[in-house]
């Protein structure tokens, strides 16, 4: 005897019905309102849809643009290129002159004055803004035990005080150690 033709609907509602509602108590639901996380989860996925399309052409626009600037960059380098090529024989004095404009170009130009009150003067005119301290301990937070299961779900949540404090640990303070 061969398979019915409804075996595979009836495997594939039957695999939905123990992924999604097997262990759900639905015995305080008798109106049978809609659930909120389902449909949240649904139009999530659309969502993600249209915006992936969404985002893929913005990002091919953005390689166009790309390519052509550095297609016009080496276009650039190219004649430059060209130029001085034509001029090989006074190469020489060239270079004599290219170190002179340098010894010029490294003037300093506030001798006179001190990198604190450089320094100072950049603070109060908005250049540098002048942080307050923060130590390491002021992160104050907890484990964020969501976050591992978001993460199983392949949904990126965003980081706790907990993760900050210990990517900071990770990546700037131990590698001072070695």
């Amino acid at each position: 005897m061969t398979e019915s033709q409804f075996v595979p609907d009836i495997v594939s509602a039957s695999k939905l019905y123990t992924d999604v509602w097997q262990r759900r108590d639905e015995s305080d639901n008798l109106r049978q309102a809609y659930d909120v996380e389902t449909v949240k989860e649904e139009k999530r996925l659309e969502v993600e849809a249209e915006l992936r399309v969404h985002v893929d052409t913005l990002m091919q626009e953005e390689l166009d643009n790309l390519q052509m600037a550095v297609e016009r960059d080496k276009g650039k380098k190219g004649k430059k290129g060209g130029k001085s090529g034509k001029k090989g024989k006074k190469s020489k004095k060239g270079k004599k002159n290219a170190k002179k404009g340098k010894k010029k170009g490294e003037k300093d130009l506030t001798p006179d004055r001190t990198p604190e009150s450089l320094f100072k003067e950049l603070v109060a005119e908005g250049v540098i803004v002048d942080y307050p301290r923060v130590r390491l301990h002021d992160y104050v937070g907890e484990y964020s035990y969501l976050g591992t299961t978001l993460r199983q779900a392949n949904i990126e949540p965003m980081p706790s005080m907990s993760d900050v404090r210990r990517v900071i640990t990770e990546y700037t303070i131990l590698p001072l150690g070695e």
